[in-house]
């Protein structure tokens, strides 16, 4: 029984010895470990990397990529990657035995691989391996803090530029730097949001021409892009006529230098930048004819932009016309224009059909200047029209619409019997379009039966001659005459009101009241002065 146990014992001694025999035989297992410190930081900061695990006393590279892979996969495979640091594992039997503990800076381009690419805010990866380009041991996250967008990434002063960022710690205010200033955020995020993401606008304010840096803050931590100022023109108004007053404000050209400005190929001044590449100029538009122009600024140093100006066609009339103040028929009237062709033939027309008024012909600098009267037209807007064949343009005449003042009767009188041949007079009537009469003359009071009708009579007088004398009258028959004027704008006035006379023969008079009474009182003293005589001479004779 004693010697079973301990032959028993001696077969399990020697299993041991053998399994422990070959556990040390076996290769050792890789339990490489990798952790950096901070996880996350802007392009340059330095990271702290540590890990464990590794072969004592062999070298260890760090690789930092954007593209992912797992432990095993060769280095090479990442296609972009960049070696950042190579490092030795702790010596065997010492304290750091297979660790590692060293540092590097967040690389700024990544182009150990077949492709070379910028690093931008975003998530990367840092790896180990043994030898520059052999098998990943060990993988951890590392998140690049800092702008990713800035669009566009040129422009001029007082643009508007997009700036997105990633990775800051969130809920944290945003500072803004451009260059060494602080400038306001124009819109968009003032704050990192829960991811520590922000997107916000900013305008470019006043600089020279060049590359400037565009500085986030975010807690403490910094983060730059950078931004390129072009120069640029800018102009009060687009377009104008010649004479007018222009202003050309310039950003974005060199520090505290000259500037020419032209228009077109005239040289129109010169200005002085300021500290910030800015200035300002004004200058008339000179005389040149109607078209697109470039208003272009050039600093000494050949910086140059340029603006394009439309020089446009213009008139006027005086007196000026509307509807509350109209103009009227043979009105002198003046009228001006610039920006025409040189030297061309200007025709101006009046109304619908037109009728031409004047006819001139433009000046060197495109201008005009002449003088027409109203012709006849009828009450209303009418247009002028003034046209070198190319450029055309109109202005409004707005013709007066007040008919004249009746006429005035004064011969033949009420109920009297002229003389053949009968001649007809009236008061002037006065109007600013000046007026034409028209006689009627009937042989009833309601003019139904008309027996003479003069129209477009110039004079306030007309006598009856030829073969338009009226026949004679009998007894109670009488002719009735009325007058009305129409000025040369169309406008007709009022008849007169009619009167009433005879021609010829048998035609009772009929004097007027007043001479009725004169006459009685005429006749009644004459009588007296009859009987006064008769009496006397009675008295006499006894």
């Amino acid at each position: 029984m004693t010697s079973s146990r301990f032959f028993r014992l001696l077969i399990m001694s020697a299993l041991v010895s053998l399994v422990m025999g070959a556990i040390h035989s076996l290769p050792a297992l890789a339990a490489e470990s990798l952790r950096v410190s901070p996880t996350k930081g802007a392009i340059g900061a330095e990271i702290d990397v540590s890990g464990s695990g590794y072969d004592p006393g062999d070298r260890v590279y760090i690789h930092f990529s954007s593209r992912k892979a797992s432990e095993g996969d060769d280095i090479d495979e990442l296609v972009v990657w960049e070696q950042v640091r190579r490092t030795t594992a702790g010596e065997q039997d010492t304290t750091d035995e297979g660790d590692i503990d060293t540092s590097f800076r967040v690389p700024n381009e990544l182009n150990d691989g077949d492709e070379t690419n910028e690093v931008r805010a975003g998530k990367y990866l840092v790896y180990t391996t043994y030898s520059s380009r052999g098998k990943i041991q060990a993988v951890d996250e590392f998140r690049v803090t800092g702008i990713t967008m800035v669009y566009p990434a040129r422009g001029t002063v007082s643009a508007e530029v997009v700036i997105k960022g990633v990775g800051f710690n969130r809920n944290e205010d945003i500072e803004v730097f451009y260059d060494r200033d602080e400038v306001e955020i124009a819109s968009g995020d003032n704050e990192t949001d829960k991811k520590g993401d922000f997107t916000f606008t900013l305008i470019v304010p006043p600089s020279t021409i060049g590359t400037h840096t565009i500085t986030v803050e975010i807690d403490k931590e910094k983060s730059g892009a950078e931004f390129a100022v072009d120069p640029g023109v800018s102009v009060d108004i687009t377009s104008g006529i010649v004479g007018d007053r222009v202003t050309v404000t310039g950003t974005g050209f060199g520090k505290e230098v000259g500037v020419l400005v032209t228009f077109g190929d005239k040289e129109m001044g010169t200005a002085a930048t300021d500290d910030k590449g800015s200035f300002a100029i004004n200058f008339d538009v000179p005389s040149v004819g109607p078209g697109t122009y470039d208003v272009e600024a050039k600093d000494e140093n050949g910086n140059s932009a340029k603006i394009e100006f439309t020089s446009t066609t213009d008139i006027s009339i005086s007196p000026a016309t509307s509807v509350d103040s109209p103009g009227n028929v043979g009105m002198e009237v003046s009228i001006s224009g610039t920006g025409f062709r040189p030297k061309t033939i200007v025709t101006i027309t009046y109304t619908a059909p037109p009728v031409v008024v004047a006819i001139t012909e433009s000046k060197a600098d495109g201008s005009f200047s002449t003088t027409f009267r109203i012709p006849e037209s009828e009450p209303g807007q009418h247009a002028v029209t003034v046209s070198d064949g190319s450029n055309t343009l109109q202005v409004p005449f707005f013709m007066e619409s007040t008919p004249p003042a009746m006429p005035v009767l004064l011969l033949p009188a009420m109920e009297t019997k002229p003389q053949q041949p009968v001649k007809f007079d009236w008061e002037d009537v006065t109007d600013p379009s000046g007026v034409v009469y028209t006689l009627q003359i009937a042989r009833d009071a309601d003019f139904t039966d008309i027996a003479l009708e003069k129209p477009g009579l110039t004079q306030s007088e007309y006598t009856v001659t030829g073969q338009e004398e009226l026949e004679l009258t009998q007894k109670e028959e009488h002719y009735w005459w009325r007058v009305r004027a129409t000025d040369q704008a169309s406008n007709m006035g009022g008849w007169s009101s009619a009167r009433s006379f005879a021609v010829g023969f048998g035609f009772t008079f009929a004097l007027p009241d007043w001479a009725k009474y004169l006459l009685g009182v005429l006749v009644g003293l004459l009588l007296f002065l009859l009987g006064f005589l008769l009496v006397r001479r009675r008295g006499k004779a006894t």
